[in-house]
């Protein structure tokens, strides 16, 4: 399982370089999904980061929605991904013993 989230972070970092030069909003939000799932494999391994840096990536999250949904064309899909796993980081904040 740590195998997969570690080759998604690969994949979704390789993508944001791509598409720095190009299009510099879509390779924020390959960057953003990246940090996320960096973030969730660390908690699957057994040491999950603070509180607060949950809350910090769902905030970077929902401000990457923002940007999707009326700096991009066609970002629709993009922005909808960022809203589900600012969600999904709050979720998991809920997990982490203070």
């Amino acid at each position: 399982m740590q195998i997969l989230y570690g080759a998604i972070v690969v994949f979704f970092l390789f993508f944001g370089a791509r598409y720095l030069q190009d299009e510099p909003p879509v390779a924020v939000h390959y960057f953003v999904i990246a940090l996320y799932f960096f973030v969730i494999l660390f908690e699957f391994r057994g040491n999950p980061f603070s509180r607060r840096i949950y809350v910090m990536l769902a905030l970077l999250l929902l401000g990457n929605a923002l940007v999707q949904f009326f700096y991009v064309e066609n970002g629709v899909i993009f922005g909808l991904v960022s809203l589900l796993f600012s969600w999904f980081a709050l979720q998991a904040r809920r997990r982490i013993p203070q």
